[in-house]
């Protein structure tokens, strides 16, 4: 693993492999497998402020808007 600080989603690196530090209380992102502890990759970050899309645990792709982004914080990992 990489030691890093935690930095939000939405500012994080394309192609990065990271981990969730934090995501924030909405049950819709824990139904959708976002959790502290999940591995994920940020695929592409949309210009102009829009979304992100990444690969949640190597399994599925799953967009979120840059407002979601900003509250979930990351570290960068090893997958």
């Amino acid at each position: 693993m990489i030691p890093s600080n935690p930095t939000s989603l939405y500012e994080a690196k394309k192609f990065g492999n990271f981990q969730v530090a934090s995501v924030p209380r909405i049950q819709l992102l824990e139904n959708m497998g976002l959790r502290v502890g999940t591995k994920i990759t940020l695929q592409n970050r949309y210009k102009l402020g829009g979304p992100v899309l990444l690969k949640v645990e190597g399994a599925y792709s799953l967009a979120l808007g840059k407002d979601i982004a900003q509250q979930i914080a990351v570290r960068e990992t090893n997958l």
